[in-house]
């Protein structure tokens, strides 16, 4: 609860931060908005920038303007003249243009007056023009009289343009002179047949002339002085017009620059009042930022310490877990010690004299050690299942036959109960499939006792059903249904959880102590599958297990029917395991059945036979010397001459391989002991259908069966069926085989060889399993995965006498089974 509130504190905090971090960066946002758009607006208000750039291009045109009217007054010429009309014309357009940029009246002003001085300069500049060119009139009357005094020599065709060429820039007094003159001249020219010209009056001619036009030349001089003093009073107009335009031009040029100098100051303000207030947000942004980092790094600090108390909390639930783990297999280790021999006397005792008293008492004592002996078992599969040590097998079975089996066992237990028993199993369940049929039993055998110990009167009904899931793989959905007292629809998802029961009540009124749900709920997720279910209160219940199974490739034979050959011809087999009894009992069965068996306990006495004939080989996969790959790999390297590519079959008590890692190898399949024989027989069958072409399909054949629980002779029975000879021999193999291995393992457990343990468990257990011996196969189990530094020495010592008194009681009831021994007596 501290923790989620330290958290809840831990990430307001930073929210709060960021929200004030956010409020002061808008707040500080706005208002150096606001300068921006203070700054644009004096910018666009004036456009200082704008005025400056237009007023200093009309003060270029202007003196440009001044300097082509200097130039047209000192050149005289029309053009020059029209050039600098043309650019005051450019300087109005100018004023024009800089008058729209303009806000201030008094500058308007100042352009108006220079744009009218301006028209009245160029007016004084067209009269200098007009004055300059009457000026020259008298030039050309001299100009004239010179002609004049040429044309005494000689009298032509004359024009007026001959006399004055440029007659064109004269007054027109002086113009209408020459011209007169000029048609006078014409008029008298002399022509060149007539001999009796007068000279005389020729000069009378000129004379005249001359006289008209000295008379013009005094007319003009009078004009010229008026001309003169008009001048004189248009340049002082011009220079006045000039010196007030200067004045306008810089009062102008003053007022801009104060207005551009005051526009500057006002920006320089408004930059430094934005930049200010961008340090005061800086600095509060920074502030804000410290107090918060060492705000918020002190609760960081705090997390930390947290979560170092939560992983040391964490390493010590660990801890506890691995020491409740510990305690548990240490438990129930021990505890199999007195209940294993608790229950193997029991064994023994059942076949002694006893009173119907003492019988009754013994029954009580043989159901309180299988009680025990059921919660052991299911704490140790817990305690895997909870350390992910549990490993799920691969293996072919066929599933009806086991829901069959599992189903008719506990029915007969639970005979007493007026309970029917109904089964439906789809026609694909009969076929063979490949799973874990030792867990999926457990799981079913869970169910079905519950649905039998919740159930008073009514009916179980098993319902099995497969559905495709793709080409190799199927679906399979169990369902054992029940008419019992059923489950609270709020307490179904509890019965799954360790050690809790739907009631307080029900564990005193039915029994049982809460694992065996939890354990077929974790099953089932390990058999990548789900176990659900519904119920309704006094109406029962239906749990429901959903597993997918891959369909097998190679078929087996169902119990109720099994290949037993009639006469096999030529066929044989090359069998080797270093297990003597195994040995004995694989020889029995191809015996049995016509196979030709050469059986050998270890591969080097198989390497020094040159003149084999066989038509397969099996290997057990872990002998003392070598291994089954090694032998496999001998065989297909070429080195032996009788091997021409037979098909090879391992056979493996391990469970830490998978199936691919045998056929990879180059196995053709595999069998995982213990095996059954119809197992054996459907692989044989299945490599070799030509050679079992005359079988024949019998009736399963009685099985021996006893009423010990530390044994079953059920699966030697399944090779050897109800010939007690040939069981009593492979008993006896194995009694022999067991005696030498138990010397093997105590001088190994002398020397703490870890290794020589584990090979001696790996000898004895095939037969073990064989025997369904389960208090003695689990223990086996560990010591052949025992590892150095596992357990100390004195803990494997403890180990081993366990198993020791195991075997003893083991053997003597073996001794005591009629079916085995029936002549045996004490």
């Amino acid at each position: 609860m501290r923790k989620n509130k330290s958290k809840k504190k831990f990430t307001l905090r930073i929210i709060l931060s960021y929200l004030i971090l956010g409020a002061l960066v808008l707040i500080a946002g706005i208002f150096i908005l606001s300068e921006v758009k203070t700054y644009l607006a004096i910018d666009s208000a004036n456009e200082n920038d704008t005025k400056l750039l237009k007023t200093s291009a009309f003060l270029t045109q202007l003196y440009e303007a001044e300097s082509l009217s200097k130039l047209a007054l000192q050149t005289k010429t029309k053009e020059n003249f029209n050039t600098y009309a043309q650019k005051i014309d450019a300087v109005s357009s100018a004023i024009d243009s800089l008058k729209a940029v303009i806000t201030s009246d008094y500058q308007l002003k100042l352009l108006d007056s220079v744009q009218h001085l301006l028209l009245k300069k160029t007016y004084n500049n067209e009269e200098l023009r007009r004055l300059k060119i009457d000026n020259l009139t008298t030039n050309s009357i001299d100009s004239a009289l010179e002609k004049f005094n040429s044309m005494e020599l000689s009298l032509h065709k004359i024009t007026a343009k001959g006399i004055v060429p440029n007659i064109d820039e004269l007054s027109p007094e002086a113009k209408t002179a020459i011209e007169k003159l000029v048609v006078v001249l014409n008029n008298n020219i002399p022509e060149e047949n007539k001999e009796n010209y007068s000279t005389q009056k020729i000069d009378s001619i000129i004379k005249a002339s001359k006289i008209v036009l000295n008379e013009a030349k005094e007319k003009d001089a009078t004009l010229q002085r008026s001309l003169a003093q008009k001048e004189m009073e248009i340049y002082s107009n011009d220079l006045e017009v000039s010196q007030q335009l200067r004045s306008i031009i810089i009062a102008f040029d003053q007022e801009v620059m104060n207005t551009t100098i005051t526009t500057n100051q006002q920006k320089q303000a408004v930059l430094t009042r934005s930049t200010r207030l961008a340090g005061i947000a800086a600095l509060l942004g920074f502030f804000v930022v410290g107090l918060f980092t060492f705000l918020i790094t002190r609760d960081y600090w705090r997390v930390q310490s947290y979560r170092q108390n939560l992983e040391e909390e964490k390493k010590f639930s660990e801890s506890l877990l691995k020491s409740r783990e510990q305690l548990i297999a240490t438990v129930s280790h021990d505890l199999r010690t007195p209940l294993n021999t608790i229950t193997g006397y029991s064994e023994l005792m059942e076949n002694t004299a006893l009173s119907p008293k003492q019988g009754n008492y013994l029954k009580n004592v043989k159901s309180a050690a299988q009680y025990v002996d059921n919660l052991v078992n299911d704490l140790l599969d817990y305690s895997k299942l909870e350390a992910g040590k549990l490993k799920i097998e691969t293996i072919p079975f066929i599933l009806s036959e086991l829901l069959e089996e599992t189903a008719f066992n506990l029915q007969e237990i639970n005979q007493k109960k007026p309970i029917q028993l109904h089964l439906e199993i789809a026609d694909e369940l009969r076929e063979t499939l490949v799973g874990d049929p030792f867990r999926i039993r457990q799981i079913i055998t869970n169910l079905i006792s519950n649905a039998y110990k919740f159930t008073q009167e009514g009916a179980i009904k098993i319902l099995a059903q497969a559905k495709i899931h793709n080409t190799d793989t199927y679906n399979v959905s169990i369902k054992i249904i029940d008419s019992g007292i059923g489950i609270a629809k709020e307490k179904q998802e509890a019965i799954f959880k360790e050690f809790t029961q739907a009631e307080d009540s029900t564990e005193k009124k039915y029994g049982g102590y809460g694992l065996g749900l939890t354990i077929s709920k974790k099953l089932a997720k390990l058999l990548k599958g789900n176990l659900s279910v519904t119920s309704e209160l006094a109406k029962g219940s239906e749990f429901i297990l959903e597993i997918p199974l891959q369909i097998s490739k190679n078929k087996m034979v169902a119990i109720q029917k099994q290949h037993v050959l009639a006469a096999p011809a030529h066929l044989s087999i090359v069998i080797i395991d270093d297990d003597t009894a195994m040995l004995g009992l694989l020889k029995e069965v191809c015996s049995a059945l016509g196979i030709h068996a050469l059986t050998f306990s270890n591969f080097e006495a198989v390497a020094k036979k040159t003149d084999l004939k066989y038509d397969v080989v099996l290997t057990d996969i872990q002998m003392p010397k070598t291994d089954g790959f090694y032998v496999l790999q001998q065989f297909k390297n070429g080195r032996f001459t009788h091997f021409q590519g037979q098909p090879i079959l391992a056979m493996t008590g391990r469970k830490d391989l998978d199936k691919s890692t045998y056929t990879q190898a180059g196995f053709e399949a595999v069998l995982q002991k213990p095996f059954t024989k119809a197992t054996f027989i459907a692989q044989l069958a299945s490599l070799f259908p030509e050679k079992l072409d005359t079988a024949v399909l019998l009736e399963n054949p009685t099985r021996l069966r006893t009423t010990a629980s530390l044994y079953s002779l059920e699966p030697i029975s399944s090779f050897l069926g109800n010939n007690s000879e040939a069981i009593q021999e492979v008993i006896e193999t194995f009694l022999k085989d067991t005696e030498d291995n138990i010397k093997t393992f105590q001088k190994a457990i002398h020397k703490n060889n870890i290794e020589a343990i584990n090979a001696a468990s790996h000898r004895m257990l095939p037969m073990f399993r064989q025997l369904d011996a389960k208090q003695v196969v689990p223990i086996l189990e560990e010591f052949e995965s025992l590892k150095k530094q596992e357990l100390s020495h004195e803990k494997i010592k403890t180990q081993f006498t366990l198993v020791q008194q195991q075997i003893t009681i083991l053997i003597a009831a073996l001794k005591k089974d009629s079916s085995i021994y029936p002549n045996y007596s004490d």
